[in-house]
């Protein structure tokens, strides 16, 4: 292996896509409304995906998450750089999270013990699967033959391209949670309406419209796509949901039908990316136009395209 990527546990990429792509990943903390802090991992080893949406759903409050401390970081990265491997760790975005900090301040204590360690700490600027579709690219590009700096560089090129497409229908959980932005102005309006977003810049969800009905939804969200996806049939693209595995599951469907994507995966919203941002996420993770500022562009495209 030329080098080891790591991603954060915010990445929510599956068993099945980590050992797929050879990637591993840092676990974070949950605390649990008993008071008790256990560790969070992307797996329901433990516990199903509906039974803790469900605990979730009748006490938001009672759970809360943390990323791994620097001192633990540390540890990881040391035992990387003890066997002379080179690590890229992919950290969910730093407007969002201090995990990117922690990995820097690690990073920093390794290289003052092992100056040659070669670590480079991503700062994605996505949250959940859009950083997990990085760490998946940053995998690619190893298979490639790429060497770390080469697979650096080009995470930092395409990071602010990585479009999230798809609804969330529990805004209220998640605007409480400060993981999504704009929900205000449409909470109070849910019943049969699908609000649609993208992430902006640093990764924060933003609701930038509303649709009536699901298949009126499932219809703008490939046309979002398809005016906003490059090159469709060469992309890995995943579908995620927190608690939502029907609706993921057409929109597969309709995706391969659509795009054909070289490769499609589903995963889920794991414990850490859904005790902030809620169960209701059904969305869509891909390459494609950079994002504009403040979303104008994609918000004038939605407006069309629901028009």
């Amino acid at each position: 292996m030329k080098f080891a990527i790591l991603g954060d546990v915010s990445c929510d990429l599956s068993p099945e896509l980590r050992g797929r792509y050879k990637t591993e990943y840092v676990e974070g903390y949950l605390r649990l409304p008993d008071g008790r802090e256990v560790k969070s991992k992307l797996d329901w080893n433990d516990i199903s995906s509906e039974a803790f949406y469900d605990a979730l759903k009748k006490n938001p409050d009672g759970f809360t998450t943390s990323p791994a401390p620097a001192a633990e970081l540390y540890e990881i990265f040391k035992k990387y750089a003890e066997q002379g491997i080179p690590v890229l760790h992919t950290a969910m975005s730093s407007k969002m999270s201090g995990t990117h900090d922690f990995a820097c301040a690690a990073r920093d204590m390794v290289l003052k013990e092992y100056p040659d360690a070669k670590i480079y700490t991503f700062d994605s600027r996505k949250f959940g699967a859009g950083g997990g579709l990085l760490t998946v690219l940053a995998s690619v590009k190893r298979d490639q033959g790429c060497d770390l700096d080469e697979t650096a560089a080009y995470l930092e090129s395409i990071k602010n391209c990585v479009h999230q497409a798809g609804w969330h229908d529990d805004l209220a959980f998640s605007a409480k949670k400060g993981r999504i932005s704009n929900a205000k102005a449409f909470m109070g309006t849910l019943v049969g309406i699908k609000p649609i977003g993208d992430f902006s810049q640093d990764g924060m969800t933003t609701v930038l419209s509303k649709v009536k009905g699901e298949r009126t939804a499932f219809k703008v969200l490939l046309d979002y796509i398809g005016e906003t996806v490059t090159d469709p049939e060469n992309q890995i693209m995943i579908v995620a949901s927190s608690n939502r595995r029907k609706p993921a599951e057409k929109f597969m469907e309709l995706i391969r039908e659509r795009f054909n994507p070289k490769e499609l995966y589903y995963t889920d919203l794991y414990r850490t990316s859904g005790t902030n941002a809620g169960p209701g996420i059904m969305a869509c993770y891909y390459v494609g136009k950079p994002l504009t500022a403040d979303l104008e562009e994609e918000r004038a495209l939605l407006a069309r395209l629901n028009g």
